[in-house]
């Protein structure tokens, strides 16, 4: 019997893990792809998972994407239920499918879609993992901000310290921000589309955008970050992250 290439569309809980991808220094807690690989063990299918990208810890899904290839001895739908009873409370599987084997999961991927859910209101205790608490400017001046990263950019100033990523330049297709009302707390959701991202690169990009709204970097600082520029002075080149419980992978686009 061949191996199929199964396809799972997935969102989980970021606070409840070290990350996407396995770790050796983890504080005790298990990755997401550790904890669905244990899953799968449970009902009888050893197997790696391929995801379409990583997130740290603290950052959650909505739509991740993952494959992976196994003998299939039991439907799908009765694959869902029995990985789905076992992964709840902190995983969903959402949809399942076969694709062509071809298919793969990061590399296939053509369009990935972040959002990031912030506010400057009092959370209640049980949401501070899910809503980012923000000081920021005006509304106005962060959107001035985030339309200066749409094009082909070196973003090597815009990832984080001992990323192994080799090429640096990535293309950002759509940045927007909107007012919307999340269990009742006004909040504000950015959305950022890109071919990719380098590590930490979505909140590194969205913490120089606080600061700008903030009037603590101007316009002419961020162009400079954004051009890589390396004679810019450390103490104008924004390198702290935005924190990470607002961080959501939204979407994932496919050829």
């Amino acid at each position: 019997m061949s191996l199929s290439n199964i396809v799972c569309i997935i969102a989980y809980d970021g606070s409840k893990f070290c990350g996407f991808s396995h770790q050796n220094h983890t504080d005790g807690l298990l990755s997401v792809a550790d904890f669905f690989e244990l899953t799968l063990q449970k009902i009888g299918i050893k197997t790696h998972i391929i995801g379409s990208g990583r997130t740290d810890k603290n950052v959650h899904a909505t739509n991740q994407v993952i494959n992976f290839h196994a003998h299939l001895f039991m439907s799908l739908e009765k694959m869902q239920k029995l990985l789905n009873d076992r992964l709840y409370p902190f995983i969903l599987i959402k949809q399942i499918f076969i694709a062509d084997s071809s298919f793969h999961a990061r590399f296939s991927a053509k369009v990935r879609f972040y959002r990031y859910i912030f506010t400057q209101e009092e959370i209640l205790p049980f949401y501070n993992a899910y809503i980012a608490k923000v000081k920021h400017g005006d509304i106005t001046l962060l959107q001035t901000a985030l339309c200066e990263f749409i094009g082909t950019h070196d973003f090597t100033l815009f990832k984080k310290n001992g990323s192994e990523t080799k090429d640096s330049i990535r293309t950002i297709l759509k940045t927007h921000i909107f007012p919307a009302k999340i269990h009742n707390i006004p909040c504000f959701v950015v959305h950022i589309g890109a071919n990719g991202f380098l590590r930490s690169q979505v909140r590194i990009m969205l913490k120089a955008c606080f600061e700008f709204s903030l009037g603590r970097i101007t316009l002419q600082n961020l162009r400079r970050q954004i051009q890589n520029d390396v004679t810019l002075e450390t103490n104008l080149c924004v390198r702290e992250l935005a924190p990470a419980c607002g961080l959501y992978l939204h979407r994932i686009l496919y050829k």
